[in-house]
């Protein structure tokens, strides 16, 4: 599972903590802050045959389960299995007279009641006859997966032309339950055969292989989906659209790209480096790409960032994008992310959801060691740095064991620990037993727990083995216990010796952490690394030196999951911008300009990141000689140069700083951009010149007036704010059609301004479609945007009453707090 990741996420969290009420007839809440052991067998569930068609105007699944099943150990007289929301017909025990069979059913459990007393060497299947009412369970959701329906219906009844109709599911955490009767548990595991019944326009995918289709008439086919290695519940998947299917490989194993007919021709660039991943992560694990295929599919209104099913990993619609869109940024972080569930997840799968980070921990690494090997170190870490201050964040508010056995909802591990402080352990874990060690580890995890559910100490074993050393005192510290080390580094220099001394200073709730690293001094342009292992509260280290250093560098490496405070002069960070080849230290130096006053020294620094070698580094660079109007004329050379990077994120704050210090001076470098092959650089020119009202090529105008991308659309709807025409509305009307979720929010906003001097009809046009949007929008910052819209033109009748309504009607706790301000 990939956690979808905005600035508007960011913004709008803090609202209040996530929570959604159940409110269907089928509620289910779990009591807080109870031990959550993991689930207890009592049948193995061998396999399951699924054979299911459609009700779409129902919004409803017809179903025959097949559930073959063994008592685990001890003998068994009935068996209770999970069925959220269904509607049971009967349920029968197959055999040479199909028994009926008795049973109880309450919306979550159903509990059958078998004909006789089943020993472990017994084996038995259940026919299940149901239908599945997704829209009638509504579980609590989660920061991370925001519905709970496990499948889901899109454009049902075919209204909407500017989106297709799909049918896909989404099981984690137990949500395929909701969709078919199972054992739901992440320490279940079977075998599978899914046969649906759909209109033959449609292309349809699961888990495993297509083995058989067959025309049922000249409208209606069933396609069977069998995969026949055991995986959890949670993983079984459909998806069922209109979809260009384009096909890949890597060595003997097929490789698909599901997105929607128009981007069947951007697939293999948005997916392409899928074979290369694959035969990445199979290298450095030791461990072939165990399943039998592997597809990736792109569904609408997705309900998180993507989800890792067994051989078919979906994703959200953010992702169908063309390849000149592909040139400002790349999804290769959440294609790796899932990819690598497919050994950490799929393959060997945690136990518990206690046991989450076993899962997540290792697919959020996946994308350092991915970056690390494609991109290079600079790339590797800037990522890594974000995602590890974005756990400080949430670590600052509410911190948590790593490995937590209580919790109110499962839903809850879900969270920055699970993903960010999970990848940021096993950094250290490898910086700490090495590379080859470590992976030498992972290969020995995998293949001595393959096909099985684990627990952490599976993994501390592991590396104890290839290690031979007793690790419980890092697993113990990282996994069990909340927070991080906080640090202070304090360095004096006198009598010819240097004296660091180093504090943790974090609470006293928190363990004082054993934490090995090293120490890199500079003398002149000479450096001498030294190996420390702190242990104690406090502890000072002293190096003889005839000399005082130059630069002295805590955490060389910079793997350390701390918040280190380690003061140092502006002589000694200016020497570290030029000597040291870490991102995070030239990256510290940078964030310090703010603190040092001397002149001098300031342009020293700006002129080394403006030659940086890393685009983060020239964008922080240009980015501060904006915010503190820099004058360019000691840059000049260096700016204009920047122009010309290959990075096109450098290219557009390049332009926004011209832009602050002499516009009309580099007038034709905005024009030039125009040209740029780049969305970004072309809308932030464009941006300048309508905000200066300077011509624009009309034809220019009006082909990235059609386009999607959110660069392009923000910078037209500036355009359009300012043009009097009813066509200009028409454009904001039809825009807010064809966008995305994240382009939405701002497009509704920029759309308010205008609306605010529009006439009164025009107005309440545009009611019905904020309040359509603020109703029933998949998305909650985007049915904010709408509601905020609203709330700009309620001076309209009956806008007032319609803000109550919506109120009413919202289930998202943090938009209902949100609302209840006005």
């Amino acid at each position: 599972m990939h956690k979808t990741t905005t600035i508007l996420l960011m913004v709008l969290l803090p609202l209040v903590s996530w929570s959604q009420e159940a409110d269907s007839a089928y509620e289910y809440y779990e009591e807080p802050a109870i031990y959550r052991a993991t689930e207890t067998r009592y049948f193995d569930l061998i396999h399951t045959d699924l054979e299911v068609s459609f009700d779409w105007s129902k919004e409803q699944l017809i179903g025959k389960a097949e559930l073959v099943l063994k008592p685990l150990f001890y003998a068994q007289q009935d068996v209770t299995l999970d069925a959220k929301a269904m509607m049971i017909n009967s349920v029968t025990l197959k055999g040479k007279q199909n028994q009926k069979l008795s049973y109880e059913y309450d919306g979550y459990d159903l509990q059958v009641k078998l004909d006789r007393m089943y020993e472990r060497t017994d084996t038995l299947t259940l026919i299940i006859d149901y239908i599945a009412r997704p829209n009638e369970w509504k579980g609590t959701g989660s920061e991370a997966i925001t519905q709970e329906k496990g499948l889901y219906f899109i454009n049902s009844d075919g209204s909407d032309p500017y989106k297709p109709q799909q049918i896909w599911t989404q099981g984690e955490t137990e949500s395929n339950s909701v969709w078919f009767p199972t054992l739901d548990y992440p320490n279940e595991r079977c075998t599978q055969e899914i046969s649906m019944t759909v209109q033959d326009r449609f292309r349809t995918l699961s888990n495993g292989v297509l083995i058989e289709q067959v025309k049922v008439n000249d409208s209606t086919r069933i396609d069977t989906w069998r995969l026949d290695t055991p995986h959890a519940p949670y993983l079984f998947m459909m998806s069922i659209g209109e979809y260009a299917v384009i096909e890949d490989k890597w060595k003997d194993i097929p490789l698909a790209y599901h997105v929607e007919k128009e981007y069947a021709e951007d697939a293999k660039a948005i997916f392409g480096h899928t074979p290369e991943m694959i035969g990445f992560f199979s290298d450095v694990l030791g461990v072939d790409f165990p399943w039998p295929k592997y597809d990736q599919v792109v569904v609408r209104d997705f309900v998180s960032g993507a989800m890792e099913n067994t051989t078919a990993s979906v994703f959200m619609e953010q992702l169908q994008v063309s390849k000149k869109e592909l040139l400002d940024s790349h999804w290769d972080d959440i294609i790796a992310h899932e990819l690598f569930h497919q050994w950490f997840g799929d393959y060997v799968t945690c136990e518990s959801w206690s046991n989450l980070t076993l899962n997540e921990g290792f697919a959020s690494y996946s994308e350092y060691l991915w970056n690390e090997h494609k991109y290079g170190l600079d790339e590797a870490d800037y990522n890594f740095i974000n995602d590890r201050e974005s756990y400080f964040e949430e670590a600052a508010e509410d911190p948590k064991d790593l490995l937590r056995y209580y919790y109110e909802d499962k839903e809850d591990m879900f969270d920055r620990h699970s993903y960010n402080k999970g990848a940021a352990v096993l950094h250290m874990l490898r910086n700490y037993v090495g590379d080859e060690a470590f992976f030498a580890a992972l290969n020995l995890y995998l293949e001595e727990n393959a096909l099985e559910s684990v627990e952490l100490a599976n993994l501390r074993m592991a590396f104890e083995e290839v290690s031979g050393e007793d690790l419980n005192w890092f697993f113990d510290q990282w996994y069990f216990f909340p927070g991080h080390p906080e640090i202070v580094v304090t360095e004096t220099f006198e009598n010819d010796s240097l004296t660091l001394l180093v504090q943790q200073i974090q609470s006293e709730d928190f363990p004082t952490y054993k934490l090995p690293l090293f120490v890199e001094i500079w003398q002149g342009e000479e450096s001498e690394t030294y190996p420390i292992i702190l242990e104690s509260e406090v502890e000072t280290y002293q190096f003889a030196m005839k000399e005082e250093p130059s630069l002295v560098i805590f955490d060389t490496e910079r793997q350390l999951l701390a918040e280190v405070n380690h003061a140092k002069s502006p002589e000694a960070l200016a020497f570290q911008m030029s000597h040291s080849d870490r991102f995070e230290s030239r990256m510290e130096v940078m964030e310090a300009l703010a603190e040092i006053s001397d002149k001098k020294l300031i342009q020293q620094i700006l002129i080394q990141a403006l030659k940086d070698p890393f685009y983060a580094i020239k964008q922080y660079a240009l980015n501060y000689m904006i915010d503190n109007k820099v004058k360019i004329k000691k840059y000049e050379s260096l700016v204009l140069a920047c122009l010309k990077d290959e990075s096109s994120q450098v290219r557009s704050y390049t332009l926004s700083y011209l832009a602050e210090t002499d516009f009309e001076e580099y007038l034709e470098e905005f024009k030039k951009a125009l040209e740029d092959e780049s969305y970004l650089v072309q809308s932030t020119a464009l941006t300048y010149l309508f905000e200066y009202d300077l011509p624009v090529d009309p034809k220019l105008i009006a082909g990235l007036s059609a386009e999607k991308n959110i660069n392009v659309v923000l910078a037209m709807s500036a355009y359009y704010l300012k043009q009097d025409g009813e066509d200009s509305f028409d454009w904001f009307e039809e825009k807010i059609k064809v966008v995305d979720d994240e382009t939405l929010y701002f497009l509704l906003h920029s759309y308010s301004e205008k609306l605010i001097k529009a006439s009164d009809a025009r107005r309440k046009a545009a009611v019905s479609t904020y309040a359509e949007i603020a109703k029933n929008h998949p998305t909650y910052y985007t049915r904010l945007s709408a509601y905020q819209g609203l709330v700009l033109m309620s001076d309209l009748e009956g806008v007032s009453d319609l803000l109550d309504e919506i109120k009413e009607s919202e289930t998202d706790e943090r938009l209902k707090e949100y609302y209840d301000q006005f």
